[in-house]
Formats: structure tokens, sequence, C-alpha cells
């Protein structure tokens, strides 16, 4: 049986590069790509799918969640995924990452993936809201400074209101002890907005967490400035994903990421666990609800749901849990892990009124009005 391939980005390429002539044709979303190829195999919009059902269908992107409720809207039922864990962040087999190659939408094609992603996310929050699972994202926020300068960042290193704090020993490991109590197996990170290896314990701690929950997904994102070979080789091991953002405006790698790219390059086993991702530190991201530097304040989505306050518990260094990941200077606190056990946050009334709120649109919710983040992870 044939192939088709949903999805023509970066993950797209290597589902074509992997079977080769066994793919009859590729389907995206992306008018802009539609009529384009990929090694000779054309690209075509997912509606084709209704005219034809001799095909197997192999979803090849991260957005596997929104593909997988429009292929099933289709009626399509033959399909499976290409990525082996869709919570990867960076799945390609380059070490060091340009997501401005080839990532170019129009206007047009921009608007049906915000429409895509908006459906997504609302049918997922009418599935959650009235079953609330438990969270199957942490992210504990260690140490609530960065030495980055972006100027998308509510908290870089020239404009950060926040009183300093680090977490301590005790409390980070109350929380990872709790996490093994109840066999997390979701995505785990030992930072939020902020550098980690500005942490003087990051490394024993990441080591921690690896030895009580080897279920779990660890991840970490570093902009590398700090990040020497020694200490890179002592945290690889612990983690399923390393993402190393150098930030730079020509796009070249600092010297710190120079040298462990090439030691990448010179260890296979590493390529699909280290992606160095070249960034601008002038990029105009998410507003983070109205508290971006660089971000106008746009209402454009108070009507649309949010699925994070279903997904997400993020902790700031005292143990107070934040509002979601756009929370950077912890506007809304929702419990608080130093007197509170992770279930008594999550199922408590603080997180229970920002779900119903939520349910019924952002605009319910005073910090969540602006915010334009459309996640469906």
């Amino acid at each position: 049986m044939k192939i088709v391939v949903f999805g023509a980005g970066i993950i797209g390429k290597q589902a074509v590069s992997m079977y080769k002539s066994k793919v009859a044709y590729i389907v995206d979303n992306n008018k802009e790509l539609q009529g384009k190829n990929v090694d000779g195999i054309q690209i075509k919009p997912v509606e084709v799918l209704l005219d034809d059902c001799d095909y197997k269908v192999l979803i090849a992107s991260r957005n596997v969640e929104m593909m997988k409720k429009q292929l099933d809207k289709l009626g399509v039922t033959n399909y499976e995924y290409f990525v082996s864990d869709p919570r990867a962040y960076y799945s390609t087999n380059e070490i060091v990452f340009n997501p401005y190659d080839g990532n170019s939408r129009t206007e047009e094609s921009e608007k049906e993936r915000i429409r895509l992603a908006i459906d997504t996310i609302n049918a997922n929050v009418e599935e959650l809201h009235d079953k609330v699972p438990l969270f199957d994202h942490v992210e504990i926020e260690t140490i609530n400074r960065c030495n980055g300068v972006c100027a998308f960042c509510p908290v870089n290193r020239n404009q950060d209101p926040r009183e300093y704090a680090i977490m301590s020993e005790l409390l980070f490991k109350k929380i990872i002890d709790e996490l093994s109590e109840l066999d997390y197996q979701g995505k785990l990170a030992c930072f939020s907005n902020n550098e980690p290896f500005l942490d003087p314990n990051i490394i024993d701690r990441l080591k921690y967490a690896r030895e009580k929950l080897p279920k779990a997904r660890m991840h970490l994102f570093t902009n590398g400035t700090l990040l020497t070979l020694e200490k890179f080789l002592q945290v690889v091991d612990y983690l399923d994903e390393l993402i190393i953002d150098n930030y730079n405006q020509e796009l070249e790698l600092i010297s710190n990421n120079k040298i462990i790219a090439a030691y990448c390059e010179n260890h296979p086993e590493l390529i699909n666990k280290v992606t160095i991702v070249l960034r601008k530190s002038n990029e105009v991201l998410s507003s983070r609800g109205g508290d971006a530097p660089n971000h106008e304040m746009d209402s454009t989505f108070e009507d649309v749901r949010c699925a994070l306050p279903f997904k997400q518990l993020i902790i700031r260094p005292t143990g107070e849990v934040s509002l979601c990941c756009n929370d950077p200077l912890g506007r809304d606190t929702l419990g608080d892990l130093s007197t509170q056990s992770l279930k008594e946050v999550w199922y408590g009334k603080r997180f229970n009124e920002v779900r119903e709120a939520l349910y019924k649109g952002r605009g319910n919710w005073p910090h969540c009005k602006y915010c334009d983040t459309i996640n469906i992870q």
C-alpha cells in the first residue's frame, strides 16, 4: 500500500526521504505550498483525501492532535504517526536548525492554520472540561533570572521586575517526590521563564528528577551562553531533549554552541536529542497575555478557549503556581506547593475558576483577554 504524507514541513520531508517511492503524494494545509513538490512528489490540499481511500496517511508534523482531528472530520481512518514521540519540540536530524528556512506563509495560509488550530483547541477544551485529567506538562522554574536581552521577553535581564528567588532543595525534592508518587509520565522541564544554568544546582536537580521520574519526558531550553562542553556532557544523559536557542541577529553560532555542535556532529547518538535553534533576539512572538514588550495589545482571540489550564502546571521558585507559561510575571497565583500538594493545587478552587472562565473564552479572565497563543500541545 502506498503512503500519503500529511505535512510538507521538515518532518514531512524526513518522511518522504525515508519512504521515497512508496509516497504517492503529500498533503498540507499551507496553500502557499500546494502545487509545489518535495523531491519530485507533489503537494496537494488535504481535501483530496475525500476522493482517495486507497492509501495510508502518515501524519508527519508536531501538530498531530490538530491533524488527527482534521482527518477524523474528513472521515479518514487509515492513518498513523511518523514521529515516534509527538511530544518532541524539534523532530529533526539537523543539529543546527534554522526555522527561518522554508517557513514562509502567506497571510491567507496563516489564517487557515489559525482557524484549524482554534477549532482543535475549542474541541479539546470541550472534552477536558467535564472530567479534568491530571496535568501532562510541568515546568519548575528553579531560579527566576535570565541573562538574555530578548526584545520579546518581559523578564529579560534589562527589565525583570521580579524579586530574586531560587528554589530550595527541600521544596524541589518535595515536588519531584510527589510527581514520583503519581507515577508521572508527562513532560517535565526544570525551567520556565528563566535561564536554567544560572542556577548553580541545576545539574544535581536534573539528576535527581531523572532518577525519581524515569518515565517522564524531560526537556530543557537554554540560550547556551553558560553551557560549556563539560556541563553539556553532564546534563545530556538526564534529558530526553535539549534545545539550545542560539540568539544572534546574523544567525551565527556563538562560541559555546559551536563547540557543542561540533561534538554532536561526531556523536550521531545525540542527533535526535540535541537541537541548536538559530534565533533572533528581536523577534516578535506571542503577546504573553499582553506582557510582551515588543507586541501590541490585541484582543482578537478573546472568544477562543484555552487548553493550558487543563494541561500545564507552572511552578515558580517560591512554590507558587502561575496561570500558565505565558504568565512570566506571576500575575495570577493559583496555589502554593510549599504548603499544598500537587493535587490540592491542580484540583483546587482557583484552578477551577480559571478553567470555567476560559471554557467560555479568554475574554472572561483579565490576563487572558490579550493572549494570542494558539497552543495545541
